[in-house]
């Protein structure tokens, strides 16, 4: 049978259970954000809206510094125009953020959600490996993704994730 949430389950504790039971481990659970890894080292965050009931997927990948922002702005409009599913803006500090909404009104699907979860970390390493020949994500590191922050840490706050 498949396992499901109501729409009253669903809860920072509840999803950080299930994401533990399917072998994910985050690295920081508060009682806003459940924030988890890439393979790679890329932070993200899952957390709730639970005004309009979505559970938010996001991050933001930093762009090199001294990139001309028309070069950001056709980056994100690459994204949005190749990669379904996820919104890609440029925030005011110039870096990529990532972000995706999964509805819950009516329930949530356990295995969709960390199917989703899943995804959302893939999908983060791709555009990493496919959209980044120029360099303009920029992790301050040779080859390797050493540090990044994740989207509500933003780069001015001097969070690292290593």
């Amino acid at each position: 049978m498949t396992k499901t949430f109501t729409e009253a389950d669903i809860t920072i504790e509840t999803l950080d259970a299930h994401i533990r039971d399917s072998g994910l481990i985050p690295y920081a659970v508060q009682p806003d954000a459940i924030r988890l890894r890439t393979e790679n080292g890329i932070g993200y965050r899952v957390s709730l809206i639970t005004d309009w009931k979505f559970v938010r997927f996001s991050t933001y990948l930093p762009l090199n510094r001294q990139a001309p922002i028309d070069q950001k702005h056709a980056l994100a409009k690459r994204l949005n125009e190749q990669i379904f599913l996820p919104v890609f803006t440029v925030d005011t500090d110039e870096d990529l953020t990532v972000v995706y909404v999964l509805p819950y009104a009516h329930g949530l699907i356990a295995g969709n959600f960390v199917s989703i979860v899943t995804r959302f970390a893939s999908l983060l390493e791709f555009i990493v490996q496919t959209y980044n020949d120029d360099g303009l994500i920029d992790f301050g590191g040779s080859g390797t993704v050493p540090a990044v922050a994740d989207a509500s840490s933003g780069p001015t706050s001097g969070e690292l994730l290593h």
